[in-house]
């Protein structure tokens, strides 16, 4: 047998970490901000994901090395996809120990979503060190899997400590994209059409857009120009076209389906109207922006309802469930906010986002250089 082969992971003197991420852009943007944080170091990062996806598009983009899986949703639902969901599973979890295999790393570090619960039971069996970063206030189903295997667990919120082992847990905030919350520049108010000198409110359902806050956002916005108010509105692409139908031509509107300057938006409002996805809200604690939240109740295990009321109880968000949710019950919020949002601005504390990944990648850094 050939010893120096055996011995070549001892003896090689950088470091490999396997990160595994993906189906939304919350699970994505903390791995990338972890993986850039460990190349500073000198790591060697493999970025794992399912082919032809998200994570694959924002890894490559990001220069990082990928490797796909065919990994398959679990649909709450009943549908025949889940006939083949077994076979698929078992083939992700081989294809990932082929992986590990090939690119022996010293850790595995998962940040959820779907794909990365066959990459770290793969990791389990070839007794790969684990560690998982969970976002949400309630933890999803990969965490709370891979929690018994884990050597840590990065929270992004405290109110999922209950729901995993305690030993296990450090509370460090939420990796968020860098970029965004360093911007200092304001958008270009006279090429949207606003003015420099008006209070501003942006409201956002994500890349696709919310039809539901779109809809009940609609009928008020006279009455918020009204008040000398002017509107950032990322409408998203679902409805982009029947909505901004409807608005087109109203001054005090800059109306989008996406944008590229998120960090100027943020410099720009003084408010923001938002589901809670975990890194969003992130982002508004590190800016100190208040908002009204409107969890989507389809979001697994309704974890963006325990999101938002991680704000609202620290009193810088104000919370609207969706069954609640009509032009009067949001008009009645943005009026009140309106009224209170400076005095909610001056509840905001320091954010420890902003060093999340710097905290995670220094205590795995120093775990696997022992």
């Amino acid at each position: 047998m050939d010893k120096t082969k055996n011995n070549s992971k001892d003896l090689r003197t950088s470091k490999k970490i396997l990160i595994a991420a993906g189906g939304t852009g919350g699970h994505i943007i903390p791995a990338l901000s972890i993986a850039h944080e460990l190349q500073k170091h000198g790591v060697e990062v493999l970025f794992v994901g399912n082919k032809n996806s998200m994570e694959q598009t924002l890894a490559t983009n990001s220069s990082l090395k990928f490797k796909g899986i065919n990994v398959q949703k679990f649909y709450r639902k009943f549908t025949f996809a889940h006939i083949k969901f077994p076979f698929k599973l078992l083939k992700s979890i081989n294809d990932s120990k082929k992986i590990i295999k090939e690119f022996q790393p010293d850790a595995f570090l998962g940040t959820g979503g779907f794909v990365s619960g066959p990459v770290g039971y793969a990791a389990h069996l070839k007794k790969v060190p684990i560690f998982l970063q969970e976002q949400n206030s309630f933890p999803g189903a990969t965490t709370r899997i891979l929690s018994k295997y884990a050597e840590k667990i990065f929270l992004g919120t405290k109110g999922a400590e209950k729901y995993l082992p305690k030993e296990k847990i450090l509370y460090c905030g939420n990796p968020i994209n860098i970029s965004v919350v360093k911007e200092k520049e304001k958008i270009d108010y006279e090429k949207y059409g606003l003015k420099g000198n008006s209070r501003k409110i942006f409201l956002l359902g994500g890349s696709q857009g919310s039809v539901i806050l779109n809809k009940a956002f609609l009928p008020i916005v006279d009455e918020i120009l009204e008040k000398e108010y002017e509107i950032i509105w990322q409408i998203g692409k679902y409805s982009f076209e029947e909505t901004y139908g409807k608005i087109k031509g109203k001054k005090g509107i800059y109306a989008f389906d996406f944008s590229n300057e998120i960090g100027k938006i943020y410099n720009s409002i003084v408010f923001a109207i938002a589901r809670a996805g975990a890194l969003t809200l992130a982002e508004f604690e590190t800016k100190k922006i208040p908002s009204i939240l409107v969890p989507l109740p389809s979001a697994a295990g309704n974890h963006q309802y325990f999101n938002a009321m991680e704000l609202k109880k620290k009193n810088v968000a104000q919370v609207i469930e969706q069954q609640d949710l009509n032009p009067e019950t949001l008009k009645n919020a943005v009026f009140d906010m309106i009224e209170n949002f400076e005095k909610m601005k001056e509840n905001f504390k320091e954010s420890q986002h902003i060093e999340a990944a710097r905290i995670i990648c220094n205590f795995v850094f120093r775990k696997i250089t022992k």
